[in-house]
């Protein structure tokens, strides 16, 4: 079970390190692309990566959903607002 858990975080924090690399390579063609030290860091420490970059994806999402919300609420009270006034 650890090893499983071990191994998908791996996969995991290498795909979003090989991402971050390929979205900040300045040559092109892949010559900047050497994680290096990243790389060994992942592999120590990928289960307590994986389980932070979740919840900040989470805490994002739910931050997003709830200015949404807001915002949605927000429409609703001026749309009331605007029928109350032409209504009079």
């Amino acid at each position: 079970m650890f090893w499983t858990i071990y191994a998908v975080s791996v996969i995991y924090c290498f795909y979003q390190l090989v991402k971050r690399y390929k979205a900040t390579d300045l040559r092109g063609g892949g010559l900047d692309s050497a994680p290096g030290l990243d790389g060994i860091m992942v592999l120590f420490l990928a289960p307590v990566l994986a389980v932070v970059d979740v919840t900040l994806t989470w805490i994002r999402i739910y931050k997003e959903a709830e200015e949404a919300r807001r915002n949605q609420s927000k429409m609703e009270f001026y749309d009331d607002r605007l029928k109350k006034m032409l209504k009079k």
